[in-house]
Order: structure tokens, then C-alpha cells, then sequence
């Protein structure tokens, strides 16, 4: 069969296809009330009975008509000749209106005396305050909550009727291996569907996670069957763009009918929609923030038109902290950090792609960026749609510049104190203007130990700022190489990695020259800490850091405040 590849379907028309092509479900079925949060309603809930079902009192003491005790004064009290003991939720006795807290009583010859008069149904709770039999309780469409259940058990209601969409999420690639195996190079841990699992469950619905299917299209095609039999919404998570071993298009293909493959998004366009015995079978791209972006904007979306109730995320107004270009056409969406500088929200974007799962774990929020912007200008008012309450918003530390271990230190010993510390990468330079333009907290920078770096690199772009400087860490930086150098070498030295003003400085190395050779440390194994791998072994020199920086404070967390370094920046 020959290949096709996808053809990109805006947005917006392929939210409108998938919901002509799938009109929303009327399934149903009754659980337990203890399985119902989350669960979406699919009628109206009423109260079987009132409650509370007669006049009853709301504290201990005694039960009286209020006329009786009309007069009671400091100076005259009046003693309860005509009275009945009562208990906090027990019937108030026909004939009297009223409770008298005990601690408002005392005995005096056995009998009770008050210095205060009551007022008619005083203490009282009538029958029917807080609902009345057939009163409504919760509405058709509502996402039953945790504390939902104990107002519906305290009104008769032992089961509930919510709608049922089940949803099948089928993995395929012969790189995956289950959770919990260490993958070996080459593979790849299976996440995308316990992934889509939470989320979709969150909106209500029913899910149901199958085995790992390798890259066969006899083995994806009779897993699809079995998912489609029994689910009302079938994904697939890899296999969907144009691979030559992505065969979710022609196993969907031969089963049905597909509505459109790839839609101009990003991340995620490599989405596949079709319809195979009536059911939706939506394919999603392997890459885990765009099968993120495809459940969010898609399966969620098409959910919601279900009948499920959407995952809530508040938006607010920011103001961008950077310049940031997007493709005409495409609708993006970008993980952002969020924080208040001088009483200005601002935006700080993270870096872009399928597979930066920790751009989302550090961002609180994400912006869209339609199909007819390219770009979106520092400085201009954009709406986030944020993945955390905003009341965190008012906690968060926005430091921009180089992520290095010790911020993390710094972030675990912040978060004791109730901040939130997000690291947004950018160089040095960046850093500083971002400082300048206070669209940050904090500037993170490592310079080189010399007389003169701290005002070449930072105060001369900074000339009226009032800075705190704050010294988190040392560490050391050597050159990593898979063969012996000796100091005639370094001028000739390519370095494959870090950021320019380390390469730039070289003072840091010239210690070096009087020993005549050169450490080569342990073998190459990851680009990462600077070491270059197997298949960089020809040009195999990088700068590495220390793999643990050693922060300038001691003792363990929560032992007290860390000890900083920390000084009024002076030039």
C-alpha cells in the first residue's frame, strides 16, 4: 500500500469534522454512591426525604415555650418550672419552641434557673431546613465531588445514574517497554496511556489501558478490533504520523474511514481521526507532550461534546517576558511560568517540543498562539490558561537563566518556606536583561572565578539596578576527552557543548599549563554532563561540570535557614 502522508487540517475545522462525525452518546449506567466522584450525572438527583425530617435542637440543654420565660433579668432570673431535657439532634417535644443552652442554666434546688429570656425557636432546626422531600439536589451534567456524597447519602441517595463513555488506550511501538523495566538504549517506557488515563478519568470517563502492541499491523489491527468492540472511543498512542514503522494510518484505513490525518498544531500534528464500526478510533503521536497536546485539544474536547465535564483551568491576563515567533497556520501551544514581578504577571515561555516532558513539569500554565499570529511580541498581553490554582501565582519565583543542580537545592528549601521556584533557561545575557526588565525575580549565572567577570558579564549592563548578589554554589570545570591532551592542545580545543561564556573565558584553564597534561576522566557515556558519547568519540571534547555543585550552606533540610552567600552587588 503505497504511503500517504498526513494532510494538515486547521484546528477549528477538525474540531467541527470530529463533531458532525460523533453526536453525542446517551449511555448510561447506575453505581454505588462510592463510586460515583467523578462521575458525571445523567439525570436530575432529588432528596427521597426532608431533612431534617422534625423541629429538632442544635444544642444541648433544656426545651421551653418562650413565653415562659419572658422577664428573666441579671437581677430577676426565673426558674424553668415547665421545661424537658434535650440533647443536640434530638425532636423538640410537642408544645415547646424554644432551646436553652445548659451553660445559659444553672440548678438551684433541682431546678434549673435562666437570667435571660429565649426567643421563639431559638436553638432550633425546623423540619425541612436544609432540603425538603423531592427538593433538587444535584442537576443533570454535574461532576460529582468528594463532598457531593455525603449530602446525597444524608438525602436517601445510594446510587447514582451517570453517563458512560468508556474509552479503550491502545500502545504500539516494539521500542516500548511497561512501566517500572529500566529501558534499555533504544527503548522507550510506556507512558502515554497511564498519562491519558488520568486525565480522561478526571473528566468522567471510564478507561481502559490494553498490553503493549509491537509495530505489526496484524497485532495493531486485532488489537484494535477487541478495543473497539468494547469501548465507545478507541486511542492509539504512536504509530500516527508517516513513518516506516507508523501503521496506525492503514490498519485504521482498512478498517474504516478516516476523517482527517494531521491538523495544523503544534505539538501534535501528527494526529489521525476515523470512524471503524461507528466509533471514534483517534490516533495520537508517540511524543509525550504532543499525545498531551491531541488529548487536551481533542479527545478532551470531543468528551465534553459527550457530555463529561471538561478539566477546569483558570486563565489570566499576563504580559509576555520575551520576544516569541510561531508559524503562520499552526496553532501552538508553549508551556509558560507564570509569576508577579512589581505587581506585573508576566510569562516566561519554555523550551519547545514533542518530547520536553519536564518543559510541563516546570511550567504552571501554557499559552496558545493561533493559527493567524507568527509570533507574539515582549511585552504584549496574552491570556494563559494556568495548570495550577492562581493563588500560587502570587508564591512563584520566576528565576531566568542557567539551570544548574544547586537551584534545585534552592527550590527544595524554598518550597519548606511556601515559594515556588521555576527555572526558565536562558544564557547569561538573557538572564541579565531579563533582570533589567524586571520580568523576573532572579538572574541565575555562572561565571568564571576571575577579578573581573562579575562586571564584564553582569554590572556593566546593569549600571542603575540596585542588585543582591546571592552566591548558591561552586563547582569545578574541566574538559572531558576520550583521549590525553596536553596544554599545547587547548588553544585547538572544539568544544561540543555549554554555554558560550564558559568557552569564551579561558583564564579558568590556564592553571593547567604548568602541569604539562591533562585529565581525561572517566569513559565518554552522555553529552549531557559534558562527556561525549560512542558516536562522538572523533571530536570527543566537552566541558563537564562537577556532577554536584557544592552549595554554600551546610546542614540537613529543615535544620534552619540555609547559610547563603550572599552581598550588595557594588562595581
Amino acid at each position: 500500500m503505497p504511503r500517504r502522508y498526513l494532510n494538515l487540517t486547521p484546528l477549528p475545522d477538525a474540531l467541527a469534522a470530529m463533531r458532525r462525525a460523533f453526536p453525542p452518546l446517551d449511555h448510561t449506567e447506575t453505581v454505588p454512591l462510592r463510586l460515583a466522584v467523578g462521575r458525571v450525572t445523567a439525570e436530575p438527583l432529588y432528596a427521597e426525604y426532608s431533612v431534617p425530617q422534625a423541629d429538632i435542637a442544635t444544642f444541648d440543654g433544656y426545651a421551653v415555650r418562650s413565653a415562659d420565660t419572658l422577664g428573666a433579668q441579671d437581677q430577676r432570673p426565673l426558674p424553668l418550672a415547665n421545661c424537658a431535657r434535650i440533647n443536640t439532634g434530638e425532636i423538640l417535644p410537642p408544645s415547646f419552641d424554644a432551646v436553652v443552652m445548659v451553660e445559659d442554666t444553672w440548678d438551684e434546688d433541682g431546678v434549673p434557673r435562666i437570667r435571660k429570656s429565649a426567643a421563639p425557636w431559638q436553638h432550633v432546626r425546623h423540619a425541612g431546613e436544609d432540603i425538603r422531600a423531592g427538593e433538587l439536589v444535584l442537576p443533570k451534567g454535574h461532576q460529582v465531588r468528594p463532598f457531593d456524597t455525603g449530602a446525597l447519602a444524608t438525602y436517601g441517595i445510594t446510587r447514582v445514574k451517570v453517563r458512560s463513555v468508556r474509552v479503550g488506550i491502545i500502545p504500539t511501538g516494539s521500542d516500548l517497554v511497561p512501566l517500572g523495566v529500566v529501558p534499555a538504549p533504544g527503548q522507550t517506557v510506556e507512558t502515554n496511556t497511564l498519562m491519558a488515563e488520568a486525565y480522561l478519568t478526571r473528566m468522567g470517563a471510564t478507561c481502559r489501558r490494553y498490553g503493549i502492541v509491537p509495530d505489526d499491523p496484524d497485532l495493531i489491527q486485532r488489537a484494535l478490533e477487541e478495543a473497539v468492540a468494547e469501548n465507545d472511543l478507541v486511542i492509539l498512542s504512536a504509530g500516527s504520523s508517516a513513518g516506516s514503522r507508523d501503521y496506525s494510518a492503514d490498519v485504521v484505513g482498512a478498517l474504516g474511514e478516516i476523517i482527517f490525518h494531521g491538523i495544523a498544531v503544534r505539538p501534535g500534528k501528527p494526529v489521525l481521526l476515523a470512524r471503524v464500526d461507528g466509533k471514534p478510533v483517534l490516533g495520537m503521536p508517540g511524543y509525550p507532550v504532543a499525545a498531551q497536546t491531541v488529548l487536551r485539544e481533542v479527545a478532551g474536547d470531543l468528551l465534553c461534546w459527550w457530555g463529561l465535564s471538561p478539566v477546569q483551568g483558570e486563565e489570566l491576563d499576563v504580559r509576555l517576558s520575551r520576544k516569541l515567533a510561531s508559524d503562520l497556520g499552526f496553532d501552538e501551544f508553549i508551556p509558560v511560568s507564570v509569576g508577579r514581578v512589581d505587581g506585573t504577571c508576566w510569562a516566561t515561555p519554555h523550551p519547545r517540543g514533542g518530547g520536553i516532558q519536564m518543559a510541563v513539569v516546570r511550567a504552571n500554565g501554557y499559552l496558545h498562539v493561533p493559527a493567524g499570529r507568527e509570533g507574539i511580541e515582549a511585552g504584549e498581553e496574552v491570556r494563559v490558561r494556568l495548570t495550577v490554582p492562581q493563588e500560587r501565582i502570587a508564591r512563584t519565583l520566576i528565576c531566568t537563566g542557567v539551570r544548574y543542580p544547586a537551584l534545585n537545592e534552592l527550590g527544595n528549601c524554598l518550597s519548606d518556606a511556601g515559594y515556588l521556584l521555576h527555572c526558565c533557561n536562558a544564557s547569561t545575557m538573557g538572564a541579565v536583561l531579563a533582570l533589567r526588565a524586571k520580568t523576573c525575580h532572579a538572574a541565575s549565572v555562572c561565571i568564571p572565578k576571575t577579578e573581573t567577570a562579575w562586571n564584564d558579564l553582569v554590572l556593566r549592563y546593569l549600571p542603575e539596578v540596585d542588585l543582591l548578589r546571592v552566591q548558591v554554589a561552586r563547582t569545578e570545570l574541566g574538559i572531558a576527552s576520550s583521549d590525553a591532551l596536553d596544554t599545547g592542545a587547548l588553544e585547538s580545543l572544539r568544544f561540543v557543548n555549554r554555554p558560550k561564556v564558559l568557552r569564551r573565558g579561558s583564564s579558568w584553564m590556564h592553571g593547567w599549563k604548568s602541569r604539562g597534561s591533562m585529565p581525561t576522566g572517566s569513559p565518554a557515556t552522555s553529552m549531557r554532563s559534558g562527556r561525549p558519547g560512542p558516536s562522538q568519540r572523533r571530536s570527543a571534547t566537552g566541558l563537564r561540570m562537577q556532577a554536584s555543585a557544592r552549595p554554600l550552606w551546610r546542614g540537613r533540610r529543615g535544620s534552619g535557614s540555609p547559610r547563603l552567600g550572599m552581598r550588595r552587588a557594588t562595581s
